[in-house]
């Protein structure tokens, strides 16, 4: 969320230029970008974008982010100004770190390779090599107090089952795919993660938003059992209108087929967060089945 409105902030202030500081400035990052596509390279950002590396004091080398999901084209803008931003991944069962991303080479879709006394394994990935990511190190817990149910459930000879979904890359970077709990299947056999879905609709001019499967909000409903709903939360005084609507259509259109969204659900409520300030999904959903019709699904 920090990210999110610095470049929010940043975007605007290069809106607000003149047409001619603009296209110099468009033409410096584009150098910029050729010149650090191997790695970063800060200093000679710094000069190229002294205004912009100014506004964060002018010695700033990296930023390091972790703990909730961060849009693969916001990490791309910072380190496309010279700002490299290494994203890391963990749990709590694990101490927290278990991945870095080592920006050799840079990649926005990942979060990095295992830290050293790591190991990381992807169990049973399907046809496109995604499966559940699971970890083994000295840093992982011995169990949960005074559960040992779950700890026989989660802990499996030494490796701890995460509940997300993830792949390797070429370069040894893993991605990520959504949680285990969340994944949708359609009756063709597809994986849907919701938090893959949702990125592309990451920006969307609301307050918040969430995508879930339709039948898992309304299971006696009929609504087909492929159907995506986007339930998006406005903020205040907003009214859902024409070029909001558009928006959402077009971003729908950059998705494959079966990831597509069916229909949207304007919902009244702020959605439940955790204290780290994730959406609590369950209880989301389970207020919305509660509460909403499935005639206020509008389809787009």
């Amino acid at each position: 969320m920090v990210l999110k409105n610095l470049e929010r902030g940043l975007r605007a202030k290069f809106d607000e230029l003149n047409p001619r500081k603009r296209w110099m400035l468009d033409r410096l990052i584009g150098l910029n970008k050729l010149l650090t596509r191997g790695r970063p390279r800060v200093k000679l950002s710094r000069r190229l974008l002294p205004q912009v590396h100014k506004a964060f004091g002018g010695e700033l080398r990296a930023l390091i982010v972790g703990g909730a999901f961060t849009d693969p084209s916001t990490l791309q803008f910072f380190y496309d100004l010279g700002i490299p931003v290494t994203c890391g991944y963990g749990l709590t069962e694990a101490c927290t770190a278990v991945t870095l991303n080592d920006l050799k080479p840079f990649r926005a879709d990942t979060v990095g390779k295992p830290l050293p006394g790591s190991e990381v394994r992807v169990l049973n990935p399907d046809s496109d090599g995604i499966g559940e990511v699971a970890v083994r190190s000295r840093a992982v817990m011995s169990h949960y107090l005074a559960d040992p149910e779950q700890t026989a459930q989660t802990i499996v000879e030494g490796w701890l089952l995460t509940g997300d979904q993830g792949r390797f890359e070429e370069h040894g970077h893993l991605q990520l795919f959504g949680r285990k709990k969340n994944m949708i299947v359609t009756e063709g056999g597809k994986n849907i993660y919701p938090e893959d879905v949702e990125a592309v609709f990451d920006g969307l001019p609301v307050k918040e938003f969430c995508v879930f499967a339709a039948n898992y909000l309304w299971p006696q409903k009929t609504l087909g059992n492929e159907m995506l709903a986007l339930v998006v939360r406005l903020d205040q005084g907003q009214q859902f209108d024409d070029r909001l609507r558009e928006e959402m259509v077009a971003r729908n259109r950059r998705l494959a087929d079966f990831k597509r969204v069916g229909g949207y659900l304007v919902w009244e409520k702020d959605f439940p967060r955790t204290a780290s300030l994730k959406i609590k999904r369950g209880e989301l959903a389970a207020e919305i089945g509660a509460e909403a019709a499935r005639q206020s699904v509008v389809a787009i």
